[in-house]
This record gives structure tokens, C-alpha cells and sequence, in this order.
């Protein structure tokens, strides 16, 4: 076994099925570090818990659990008061202002707030004020949209380009909810225009907070296709228009939050103990919880975040529906093959283009890369 296989296997142990089924994998649990024996003023953040959202380029994370005081073996109870979980906003820069410098309602950036282990936007840099943030693209990523297509992009929004001008270079879109249309502009991409103006950008008055940025993209292309018009957009960015406003006194799983300001936000244990016993799993708030081992002789556990990754299974096609022929027994028949020379042992999309299992991102290697895609896909931060 080589070395890019071995850390896979040692980063993918991280996540842990938590029940599964001989068809499709129900939900998985993402585990912090475990702690074992007498262990005094316990800390987990994303350093250590990989549930909890982390900025790898820019090394940044805003969660942290703590237990105060001594545990062990003779004393497994965690005093009321004694068990904090605490977050803040972090800034952040748009991608497309890192990219082209475009100012979004005259802003460069945004703050991002791990929540319950999952990222949310600090509306106006508040850490009581978040709202889900449910399309970030970064990089290189496009999305390619034809005439009259919706494009559906999570959370109960849609963008449809509704009409392309390919000779003048404008496209007029349209932003809707739950199929009632929010908003909609034409955007000139044509030669020449800056890339300010290239930007499509919505804002809305949301829960009495005014014009708050929900969604942008960028106009990177429009082109004719095979049968319609086409127009290509980049450095995609939403949040849904509902802001969760946290207020002192509100109660999360057997949390209550003690502090809630623009800067920070902290519950704890304030109702009563929680009594780790020998092979227990202990609900904390939302979907994170304590798991302790099987061990009467030893105190070990770790916090970890349940996450559904299952989804229901396809319906079979009709006999009769698929071509016969497959050349290169991927699965995918010639007619519909974008790649007939599959090799053996590669997963393939439905076009027939293979790449080999475990290899994430394409580059033909199995590295620690490939490992941390797979374990944001599990915390849903990501998708593959």
C-alpha cells in the first residue's frame, strides 16, 4: 500500500458510520478528538473537532466546546455551568472582489460564523444575526445556464436565465422562492463593460434588517450552444433571506445561551448535569452530542455531529430503454460514453468520464487533499 493511500484511509477514519443500510448509508458522525482517563478543562475546536466549520487557507475558525473543571473514571458528571460552547464572526472576502475587485452594496466582504457546527453569514458582521449560507463557489467553479433554464440552487431558490442576447451580450435573469420570482435585472456582459457592472446582485430587507446582500454572481461568458444560448456565471453567492436572531435566555438541546452580542455568542449547561455514563451517547444541542465508551474501568469519549449523506434509491428504467452496447463496461452505454476507454476499478459520472475511486478532485493521485473533500462533503460544507 503507498503512502498517498495510507492517509486517506488514516484522514477518512475521522467520520464514522452511524447506521447503515445494505443499499444506501443513513448518516454518518463526525467525531473530535477522543479524551480518556483524568482530564482537566477540556477545549475542542476545529483543530480538533472536524465537525466544526474551518477556513483552511486562511486558518480560520470561530467554534469552541469546553468543559471546565476535572473528570474521570470516579467523577463522570458534568457540572451545570460547566460545559460552554461559544462562537464569533470571522471576516471574510468575497471571491469575486479577490477576483475583480467588485464591491458588493459597497462592501469587499462578509463575516462567517461556525453555528451548531454548520457555516452561517453574521448579517452585518453580528454574531446574534446569522443567516444560512447555502451557495458559496470558489475559485474556478462555473455554472452554465441555458435560455428559459432554472437553475435550482438549494434552500427553495432559483435562478433562470430568461432570456439571452448573444450580439449585444446581455442576460436577463430572474431570482425566485418557493417559485415567486424576488427579483430581476438585465446584465450587459458585452466588450468593454467593467466588472462591476457584469455583476447581478440582489439584496432584501430581511426581519427588519435593510438591504442585506442575499445573492450575486458574475456574467464570466455567453455563447451560443447546440441549440439555445448559453450564459456561463461565476463566484456565486447566497444565503437564505431568514435571519436567525439569537437572544440571551434561548435554549439549544440542554444549552441556554448566557451571552448574545454583536461580537459573541455562548451557552452553557445552565439547567443541570450531564452524567456521562459507560456506554452512553449524550445529547448536547442541534445535532452535536457526546459518545463514551464501553469501558466501566475508564472514562473515554468525544463530542461528534451526526450528518445525513443518504438519499433515496433511483428508480430502474424501463427494459428496452438502455442501449446494449458498452465498450468499456463502466456502466455507461457507448451511445451516451463521453469516454469509452474507462479503466478498470475508476467510478465514472453519467457522461462516462471515469476518475479513480478516492481521487476527489481529479488529479490522478490519492492524497490528504482528496481525504479533506471527502470529510467536508460528510459535514456537508461541501459538495462532491
Amino acid at each position: 500500500m503507498n503512502k498517498r493511500i495510507i492517509v486517506l484511509i488514516v484522514l477518512v477514519a475521522a467520520v464514522f458510520v452511524v447506521p447503515a443500510s445494505a443499499e444506501l448509508v443513513d448518516a454518518v458522525g463526525i467525531r473530535g478528538t477522543v479524551m480518556e482517563d483524568t482530564v482537566v478543562n477540556l477545549v475542542w475546536d476545529a483543530t480538533n473537532f472536524a465537525a466544526f466549520w474551518y477556513d483552511l487557507d486562511d486558518g480560520i475558525f470561530t467554534e469552541e466546546l469546553t468543559i471546565a473543571g476535572a473528570l474521570n473514571d470516579a467523577d463522570r458528571t458534568i457540572d451545570m455551568d460547566a460545559l460552554t460552547y461559544s462562537t464569533h464572526p470571522e471576516y471574510q472576502q468575497y471571491e469575486i472582489n479577490e477576483a475583480y475587485g467588485v464591491l458588493i452594496e459597497g462592501d469587499s466582504g462578509y463575516y462567517l460564523e461556525g453555528w451548531l457546527a454548520e457555516k452561517y453569514v453574521a448579517v452585518n458582521g453580528n454574531a446574534d444575526l446569522l443567516s444560512k449560507l447555502l451557495v458559496e463557489f470558489e475559485g474556478d467553479d462555473k455554472m452554465t445556464l441555458a435560455t428559459g433554464e432554472a437553475w435550482d440552487l438549494g434552500g427553495g431558490f432559483a435562478l433562470t436565465a430568461q432570456q439571452i442576447d448573444l450580439e449585444g451580450g446581455r442576460v436577463w435573469f430572474s431570482l425566485s422562492k418557493d417559485g415567486k420570482e424576488l427579483d430581476s435585472e438585465v446584465i450587459d456582459s458585452s466588450a468593454g463593460v467593467s466588472d462591476q457592472k457584469r455583476t447581478y446582485s440582489y439584496t432584501d430587507d430581511i426581519d427588519g434588517v435593510d438591504d442585506v446582500p442575499v445573492f450575486h454572481c458574475y456574467v464570466d461568458a455567453v455563447y451560443r450552444g447546440t441549440d439555445t444560448n448559453i450564459v456561463q456565471v461565476t463566484h456565486v453567492f447566497l444565503i437564505d433571506n431568514v435571519i436567525m436572531d439569537i437572544d440571551i435566555g434561548d435554549t439549544f438541546g440542554v444549552m441556554e445561551v448566557t451571552t448574545a452580542s454583536s461580537d459573541w455568542v455562548s451557552l452553557t449547561n445552565k439547567d443541570g448535569s450531564i452524567e456521562l455514563g459507560c456506554d452512553t451517547t449524550e445529547h448536547i444541542m442541534g445535532d452535536m452530542y457526546f459518545k463514551t465508551a464501553d469501558d466501566v474501568g475508564v472514562l473515554r469519549f468525544y463530542p461528534f455531529v451526526e450528518r445525513t449523506i443518504g438519499g433515496e434509491e433511483p428508480t430502474p428504467p424501463q427494459p428496452g430503454t438502455i442501449p446494449d452496447t458498452d465498450t468499456d463496461g463502466d456502466g455507461v452505454p457507448d451511445a451516451w460514453d463521453l469516454d469509452n476507454s474507462t479503466p478498470a476499478g475508476y467510478w465514472v459520472n453519467s457522461q462516462g468520464i471515469g476518475r479513480m475511486w478516492g481521487d476527489m478532485n481529479g488529479d490522478g493521485w490519492l492524497t490528504s487533499v482528496d481525504a479533506l473533500m471527502i470529510l467536508q462533503a460528510a459535514a456537508e460544507k461541501t459538495g462532491l
